[in-house]
């Protein structure tokens, strides 16, 4: 018997919300300003990161400078 689609979506979203790492993500949707949009696609072609990885670095150096660091 094949799948539903919401079987075939949870199957997606389980899979999907794992990191190559196996690590458990988190879903973050946000609007930026197009000034943090245009910053954002320069340190992604300065640096070679993904967009993910820009910006995990970014929050975890703000919470590290703000002695917030978990």
């Amino acid at each position: 018997m094949p799948m539903s689609a919401a079987e075939r979506q949870r199957r997606y979203r389980e899979k999907a919300l794992r990191d190559p790492d196996g690590d458990l993500l988190t879903r973050l949707q946000v609007m930026i300003g197009p000034h943090a949009t245009a910053n954002l696609e320069r340190l992604v072609g300065k640096t070679g990161m993904s967009k993910r990885q820009v910006v995990e670095k970014a929050i975890n150096e703000f919470a590290r400078a703000l002695q917030c660091n978990g």
